[in-house]
């Protein structure tokens, strides 16, 4: 912690540049308390991590359950000193009662409140949630900061994000998806945005480095859309998901694997229209191959009248048997699986393999034809987004 209270209840900041010979000093004639659980805290001055406030040894504390480290403990002093650079009057660690929290900042900016908390380690996706929920109840807004030392980039537009890393995804007045974070060492903030899962692990982003001198409170809020197309890299990457099988899925029993062998598929040949990339495909963990395979195998390869009711069902019902995994977004306020699900279907229409047959009903115009040689494939896939490659850039166009 780097805010206590003395033993008069005054507020005590470690963030106004005390030197440390001042803070030894101190220490012998004053007594502090953790403004939360008023248990006594220890003023520690040493020679490797920043004067902080720690609860002594089998204290009982709400925070027990994370101890910051030096990395964190910098990043939240540097973000707290950039907010007061921006004119603005942050809090650093204030405790909220009626919701029993404390971000490390709370902020307010044009007269709407905000709580800024920078997390550098892992807790329990439930937890994220709960506090995310407990400020939008108070009528705050949380800003959801990564560690810049989680972020694992892979190459110039491929990025290994995990299930954690995801909860931090959050979404523009502008409609801009967007992941930040933050490094202390480097002093730069990284927007991941564009970001269009791949694999469970994998996803396609671009990166925007800032250093946090060169960065604004708008920035920070409201990024600017920086589009540009990028189909030709999901058409690369699908293309190597299609062809590594057993790697990506682990085992020839894999139950999705399996699946595809009683339907008489392989991951090879699954013809273009499956594995096909929309806006809101990050609410779904599962790699659009296998779930889009699923609407094909359940629905689409079985009838040539289908309705949006039958799709949503299938889709529900593998989500039931866990064969399919969604994924939350805590901080996102609008958007769901359900809605990539249906900008799928609304794409097929779109490529003429679907046309609507009155309300909410759509028939199959084109079959989806399965290709018997990776040649044939390979030919069809080619043709397929010679001919579409525009219709599906433009549905893409907001990521």
């Amino acid at each position: 912690m780097l805010v206590s209270k003395t033993k008069q209840g005054e507020w005590f900041s470690l963030a106004n540049n005390q030197s440390h010979e001042m803070l030894r000093e101190l220490r012998k004639t004053e007594s502090f308390y953790c403004p939360e659980c008023d248990e006594r805290v220890l003023l520690k001055v040493g020679k490797i991590k920043i004067p902080h406030f720690a609860h002594e040894k089998g204290a009982v504390c709400s925070e027990k359950y994370e101890r910051e480290s030096e990395y964190h403990l910098k990043g939240k002093l540097s973000l707290y000193k950039w907010l007061q650079q921006q004119g603005l009057s942050p809090q650093l660690e204030p405790y909220y009662k009626e919701i029993a929290q404390r971000p490390d900042i709370g902020y307010t900016y044009n007269g709407l409140s905000y709580a800024l908390e920078y997390q550098c380690s892992t807790i329990p996706e439930e937890l994220f949630v709960k506090r995310t929920e407990s400020y939008y109840y108070a009528n705050i807004t949380p800003i959801w900061i990564i560690g810049g030392k989680n972020i694992k980039r892979k190459s110039q537009n491929l990025a290994a994000l995990s299930r954690f890393d995801y909860l931090f995804l959050t979404q523009s007045s502008s409609g801009t998806w967007f992941l930040p974070a933050y490094c202390p060492v480097t002093n730069n903030l990284i927007l991941i945005h564009h970001i269009m899962p791949i694999s469970v692990k994998h996803s396609l982003a671009q990166f925007s480095i800032t250093t946090l001198s060169n960065l604004t409170i708008s920035n920070l809020l409201n990024p600017g859309s920086r589009h540009s197309n990028r189909l030709d890299d999901w058409i690369k990457e699908i293309r190597k998901a299609k062809n590594i099988t057993i790697p990506l899925y682990g085992s020839v029993h894999n139950k999705f694997l399996q699946e595809l062998y009683t339907h008489s598929l392989t991951p090879s040949l699954l013809p273009p229209e499956i594995g096909l990339p929309v806006p809101h495909l990050h609410f779904i963990e599962t790699p659009a191959i296998e779930w889009q395979s699923y609407l094909f195998m359940d629905v689409l390869k079985q009838y040539k009248l289908i309705s949006m009711g039958q799709i949503l069902h299938s889709f529900k019902r593998r989500v039931r048997n866990r064969d399919i995994k969604i994924r939350q977004f805590p901080q996102a306020r609008e958007g769901s699986a359900l809605v990539a699900v249906k900008e799928y279907i609304d794409l097929l229409v779109q490529i003429k393999t679907l046309k609507p047959a009155g309300q909410n009903s759509f028939k199959m115009v084109k079959p989806i034809i399965v290709d018997e040689t990776i040649g044939n494939q390979y030919e069809s896939e080619k043709i397929f987004y010679q001919s579409y490659k525009g219709i599906i850039s433009k549905s893409l166009s907001w990521v």
